[in-house]
């Protein structure tokens, strides 16, 4: 079963007839830009979240630069952003000269840590944006206490979280400015780019849809420095119609969520929704040791996955020169967090076939022997030893300097013989197939082992450079041709 990471197509069909509908009525009338389609989608989208304004921006990224060069803050001017998001919201405070103070995030929610954001406050701290990751919230309660008390201003990163609510109030009106994307895969997207900017200020309202226009409301009246970013006429029309159904493909979210968190295994860790927020899971993201092995099981398996994101903001080129931060939670969390497939359209069945081959998998490196360190008495470093293998040992070989991505010495299957196949250095992975050409993917790291049962076409690979690999056999072999199949065609056949 081919499992998409996302499937744009399914959802548009149920809504292609009134999609195009809309499209056809922008045509007709020839007004591209700022149109009636687009008053329309902001009041809408306004009122959806309990916002007095929306204004429509080309897309998420300039509606967090717009967000707060509309603020005419100072220079020297501080801003703290979570470290685990996505760049744009690092753009939006370094296109404006501000000083970007990244925050570590909570190791439960993956959401901003609200102990370290109080940490990170400096008597030059003008805003905190709190990004909702993922479509989760955090407790906002909380943050808009503290920064009412410290005359911060709160900037909501939305993009990820068109519907979620804390305490039944609509994410992104809690602060000042909310900043959303409907970029084609958030929870409202669009057929290309977009953004909004939500607000309850009537100056901040008035200023933003001057810069979105070139600094003006009246053509050729140019008042202050803008920019060209205009939500499309047709992109309005688009999303107007989709923002009709986004409660109802919300909750769909959350029952996909519930899937996965039933049919996992107990010992995959996702983020914690806390109590008194409805997340919408823009994305469902877990948490493991084995994130690469197991992103490469499943892409085996015809099911896709991703990484959000792989590279913490701290370690980013671009940002290089523009903090002095390591938040440690999120640098870590780069390395384990696996995006899984979460759309709407996502089946149960689909749900249950993805949560069963990460408990094969799991099961699988369960069932790997590792050896056992020793440490002896009087002698330096530890032995590594395998204890109670029943295998009788007839012939014993080894691949040393084997590269990253290198084929093996495998390329065969073993008439009668068994091998035990002991990864001393580095990782491999092996593919094992029967003879109905059925598949079986096994890793295997350092200081762990594997049998191999006859009749198995056996390839591996290097995952890492100067990988070093031990294999037992429980035959000699006086003629490789006598005892093993060195040719595929003749295996299956």
């Amino acid at each position: 079963m081919e499992i998409k990471f996302l499937d744009l197509s399914a959802n548009y069909q149920p809504i292609r007839d009134e999609i195009n509908d809309n499209i056809q009525k922008v045509l007709n009338k020839n007004n591209y830009i700022l149109g009636e389609e687009v008053t329309n989608f902001e009041n809408n989208f306004a009122q959806f979240c309990n916002t007095k304004y929306c204004i429509g921006v080309a897309n998420g990224t300039d509606a967090l630069e717009i967000a707060l060069q509309a603020l005419y803050l100072d220079n020297v001017s501080e801003v703290i952003v979570p470290g685990n998001t996505y760049v744009a919201t690092c753009f939006g405070v370094v296109n404006n000269n501000y000083k970007l103070v990244l925050c570590d995030c909570d190791t439960t929610t993956f959401q901003i840590s609200i102990e370290d954001m109080k940490k990170k406050k400096t008597d030059k701290t003008k805003v905190i944006i709190v990004v909702h990751l993922y479509g989760l919230i955090s407790n906002m309660d909380e943050i808009c206490e503290f920064c009412t008390k410290n005359n911060i201003i709160l900037i909501e990163d939305a993009s990820q979280a068109h519907g979620a609510e804390w305490k039944g109030r609509k994410a992104g009106s809690f602060g000042k400015l909310s900043c959303f994307s409907f970029y084609p895969g958030k929870n409202l997207g669009a057929y290309g780019d977009g953004g909004a900017i939500c607000t309850s200020d009537n100056e901040l309202n008035t200023t933003i849809r001057m810069i979105r226009n070139n600094g003006s409301l009246i053509k050729y009246k140019h008042d202050i420095i803008g920019r060209n970013s205009r939500l499309d006429t047709i992109q309005a029309a688009i999303l107007d119609v989709k923002l009709k159904y986004l409660e109802n493909n919300n909750e769909k979210r959350r029952s996909n969520a519930n899937l996965y968190k039933q049919f996992l295994p107990a010992h995959i860790d996702a983020p914690v929704a806390i109590e008194g927020s409805l997340p919408v899971y823009h994305l469902y993201v877990i948490k493991t040791d084995n994130r690469e092995e197991l992103s490469d099981y499943l892409k085996e398996n015809k099911i896709d996955t991703l990484i959000h994101y792989p590279i913490p903001c701290s370690e980013l080129l671009a940002l290089k020169n523009c903090h002095s931060d390591d938040p440690t939670n999120c640098r870590n969390l780069s390395k384990k967090i696996l995006s899984l497939p979460m759309y709407p359209e996502l089946t149960e069945t689909k749900i249950k076939h993805i949560c069963n081959l990460i408990n094969q998998f799991f099961i699988q490196k369960e069932c790997l022997i590792k050896l056992l360190p020793v440490k002896t008495h009087g002698k330096g470093g530890i032995l590594n030893c395998i204890n109670s293998l029943n295998f009788n040992t007839k012939r014993i070989f080894y691949i040393d300097n084997f590269a990253k991505n290198a084929d093996s010495r495998g390329k065969h299957a073993n008439k009668t013989c068994s091998e035990i196949i002991i990864v001393i250095k580095g990782a491999i992975k092996i593919k094992l197939t029967n003879r109905d050409e059925s598949t079986e993917i096994i890793y295997l790291n350092k200081n762990e082992t594997v049998r191999i049962p006859p009749m198995k076409w056996l390839d591996f690979w290097s995952l890492c450079d100067n990988t070093l690999v031990f294999v037992l056999c429980d035959e000699e072999f006086t003629s490789d041709s006598n005892k093993s199949i060195s040719n595929f065609n003749e295996f299956i056949s």
